[in-house]
């Protein structure tokens, strides 16, 4: 039994950091090929492997690799032309925004089912107790614990029951209103009733 489990949590863990491996490339191919597309578009030489770089750089060196990745094209397209340099830094700045707002979310909740707060929390968690390495290793670590637990503890069954079914808003109110009703003809009729005995 101890030996299945194992076994379990050893084919969750690959799945996981398979996925989150999955996730980062996906991540570098979108980055690098837009970037290579707006040199390639400014005239910057050796925009293949400027791109190459930027894209695979900022994805697998957490938290400075971003900056420490876009140093170089910019530099290069500042020899260029200097113009070019301002537009790969705004690209740089716009394109990071949505990549942490969008892309890399998404991805990571699909590639890896982890909920877009788990993986903020784990990348923040990991990189204050362990610095990059930890940050970069936070992701998987979070997935494996979570598809771990969800996994080997025990889930509860939700019986149908008329508690637990959902009903038309349409039908609640219509009911709500009937009881209201019902309610003040009730009371009208009380008072009727009422009203003799005095």
């Amino acid at each position: 039994r101890r030996q299945r489990e194992v076994l379990a949590t050893w084919e969750i863990a690959v799945d996981k950091s398979g996925a989150y491996f999955y996730s980062r490339l996906l991540l570098a191919l979108i980055n690098g090929g837009l970037l290579y597309i707006l040199l390639r578009v400014l005239g910057v030489p050796f925009a293949l492997p400027l791109a190459l770089w930027s894209g695979l750089f900022s994805q697998f060196v957490p938290v400075v690799g971003t900056y420490i990745a876009s140093v170089l094209p910019m530099l290069v397209a500042l020899l260029n032309e200097p113009f070019d340099a301002l537009v790969v830094l705004v690209y740089i700045l716009i394109y990071q925004q949505v990549e942490n707002y969008a892309l890399s979310p998404h991805l990571t909740k699909h590639t890896m089912q982890l909920h877009p707060a788990v993986a903020i929390g784990s990348a923040i968690a990991g990189g204050s107790l362990a610095g990059p390495l930890g940050a970069f290793l936070s992701l998987p670590a979070a997935a494996i614990i979570q598809a771990s637990i969800g996994t080997f503890v025990r889930r509860h069954e939700v019986l149908e029951s008329e508690m637990t079914t959902e009903t038309d808003p349409e039908e609640v109110r219509a009911a709500n209103k009937q009881a209201k009703d019902d309610r003040s003809t009730s009371r009208w009729w009380e008072r009727l009733h009422r009203e003799p005995s005095k």
